[in-house]
């Protein structure tokens, strides 16, 4: 199985963007006795036939040295039962209970990060699934480029079975990565990225104090840091695409905990960005982004008045204009009438948005 590659061009972070990459691998006969090379850490909670599918698209990888973790928060549909049965049959499975009092997934991939053997790390949710070529792709990759922290690889997006929605998360790999993260545009999601399990140790892992854009701050801190990174543009996994009311990812947008919470993420990026590569206007305008994605749902939420006390933070840290502060309490006020908006992602908030560059590519701002 081979694959040429092709280097596209480098952006101004530490990141060597590639079309693909020449691989030399082939399918092999497990061999459970050898250390593993790689280590796939998945946190669940009562999701067992989700997970079983996420398992077994592991199992069924070309490339045998793997370790799959999965660290329990706490399950009670059956979980520990089937985990304990499948890893009797391959002790490659891993099945860890979370013990501590901090819940959650960030605190699940902690557990596993420190628990893995292998000198590589992908993460996996539990309704999510691998190529059958993810995890030998990776491991070439990472062993042919000694000098990388971590590498990511393009990620699809499915409903019932991989290929039947044909969407991609995203496929431009131009541009400044950084900024994108900035203006909560991610190039790339949890599942994404290889990670040397050095380097991640060494970056401080997830951090567990943070309600939700756990990922998002990790990525962050990873590349204010300096790490050194590829990017391809090959599918090798494939993330479901459901509506959970209890998922994070729909919480930290509508939950009055998680969006009071944000501020203080936000207030997080903000000291990162100045101990390290340092403010520049157009890091101020992506802090004023974020601001305004929490106020905008402050009032989807049905709270005008936090809304208005999450946006006056950036007048108050001096991070727009005068002109910027107006019109965004224009527009969340028209926004809590109903007009001429009714939700966050309204055409006339899109437009705003482009005009006063709180997004990367504003001319892509559709009607």
């Amino acid at each position: 199985m081979r694959s040429k590659a092709a280097v596209v061009r480098t952006n101004s972070h530490n990141c060597v963007l590639l079309c693909s990459y020449e691989l030399g691998f082939h399918h092999s006969r497990p061999n459970v006795s050898q250390a593993p090379r790689i280590s796939v850490i998945t946190p669940t909670k009562n999701r067992l036939k989700l997970l079983c599918e996420a398992i077994d698209s592991v199992h069924q990888q070309c490339f045998d040295r793997w370790e799959h973790v999965i660290v329990d928060d706490g399950s009670d549909d059956g979980t520990a039962e089937e985990l304990a049965r499948r890893s009797a049959d391959d002790p490659r499975i891993r099945y860890l209970q979370r013990t501590g009092e901090i819940r959650g997934a960030s605190a699940c991939r902690n557990i596993g990060i420190k628990e893995s053997r292998g000198e590589f790390i992908i993460f996996l949710d539990s309704d999510d699934l691998l190529a059958p070529d993810c995890l030998a792709r990776r491991v070439d990759l990472m062993e042919r480029n000694l000098d990388l922290d971590f590498a990511t690889f393009q990620t699809a997006v499915f409903k019932e079975a991989p290929g039947d929605l044909r969407k991609e998360w995203d496929t431009e790999l131009l541009g400044d990565d950084l900024m994108r993260f900035l203006f909560f545009e991610c190039p790339w999601i949890i599942t994404a990225p290889v990670w040397r399990r050095a380097s991640l140790l060494r970056l401080g892992l997830f951090d567990e104090s943070l309600l939700s854009w756990q990922d998002i701050d990790l990525h962050i801190r990873a590349l204010m840091a300096g790490f050194r990174y590829l990017r391809f543009s090959q599918i090798d996994h494939h993330v479901r695409w459901q509506f959970e009311p209890t998922k994070v990812s729909i919480q930290q947008r509508r939950s009055p905990r998680h969006l009071e919470a944000a501020n203080d993420i936000v207030e997080k990026f903000e000291r990162l960005i100045r101990e390290g590569p340092g403010m520049n206007w157009v890091r101020q305008r992506a802090l004023c982004g974020l601001y305004f994605f929490i106020a905008q749902h402050w009032v989807a939420a049905g709270s005008l008045s936090r809304a208005l006390q999450s946006w006056n933070r950036i007048q108050r840290k001096q991070l727009g204009s005068r002109t910027l502060y107006a019109s965004g309490i224009v527009l969340l006020a028209l926004q809590a009438l109903g007009l001429p908006t009714r939700n966050v992602d309204g055409r006339f908030a899109n437009k705003w948005k482009g005009w006063m560059r709180l997004r990367t590519n504003p001319e892509l701002v559709t009607d």
